[in-house]
């Protein structure tokens, strides 16, 4: 009966060490991306996504479109260090049984994790066909595969891994090349960057034909051209970019104030 006891209590306290969740914050509506029926730029309606979404979070206008946003973040408070510590606790408890090493589980407890979903779809007010979207998560999920490599080299980026950035960019450009965010991030690398800037002016003008009302299309390439010493069509584009920022990014102020400086540098040049 005693030998019972001690594994009821055992057990007990086994399943307290397990981490528990608790949410702190939860904001919109889970969703599922759903690729069938994919949505096709230029052809698909505000009424399919409509059909195949239903309302969104929020919506507003930008410039000449309706931006569609769907959205939704859960934060959790994660607890998992007071079984370990009660195994510990526990005389003719060995090393071997315990769940969980007290130094890791202290290290791992009390942990806030948030999980997140956003799609944004461009809609043009005029016409109602979509021209523009994308889709990203907290698994750094895109609508494809080539968006998802895409936040993959951003991620990378952020921890210096920029060799790894990189051939996930090149990757991301050749599985969609109409992506233009992803031809953008790469334009700027190797302009910004000198790598090799006659390609990165490339990569830009494509950029531009695939979404033109992009301030960070416009201003990648305007730098790319002043870089080559071309500086009328410098000044063309990062005029194009400081137009549009009020308009489509207009909470974006420290890449307007860079673009703005660039667009002054090249007038100053054209002067001399």
């Amino acid at each position: 009966m005693k030998k019972m006891i001690f594994v009821t209590v055992i057990l007990s306290i086994m399943l307290t060490a397990c981490a528990t969740s608790h949410t702190l914050d939860e904001r919109g509506k889970s969703f599922v991306f759903k690729k069938e029926p994919g949505i096709i730029i230029g052809k698909t309606t505000k009424r399919d996504i409509f059909e195949i979404y239903g309302q969104p979070t929020n919506s507003n206008i930008l410039g000449k479109y309706e931006v569609l946003k769907y959205e939704y973040s859960r934060t959790s408070f994660e607890t998992g260090g007071a079984g370990g510590a009660l195994l510990r606790a526990l005389p003719g408890v060995g090393e071997a049984m315990l769940i969980k090493d007290l130094s890791t589980d202290q290290g791992r407890a009390n942990q806030n994790k948030t999980e997140w979903q956003e799609m944004q779809v461009y809609i043009e007010l005029s016409s109602g066909v979509v021209r523009d979207y994308f889709y990203h998560d907290s698994d750094l999920n895109g609508h494809d595969e080539s968006e998802s490599l895409l936040l993959k080299s951003i991620e990378a980026f952020k921890q210096n891994k920029n060799e790894v950035g990189m051939k996930m960019l090149e990757k991301a450009v050749a599985l969609n090349p109409d992506n233009h965010r992803a031809l953008n991030s790469l334009a700027w690398r190797l302009i910004d960057l000198s790598i090799d800037i006659d390609r990165g002016v490339e990569l830009a003008k494509k950029a531009v034909e695939v979404f033109p009302d992009s301030p960070y299309n416009n201003g990648t390439l305007g730098v790319g051209f002043y870089k080559k010493g071309d500086l009328e069509n410098a000044e063309k584009y990062l005029q194009n970019t400081v137009n549009l920022f009020p308009v489509y990014s207009p909470t974006d102020g420290k890449s307007l104030m860079h673009d703005r400086a660039m667009l002054q540098t090249v007038k100053n040049q054209k002067k001399q």
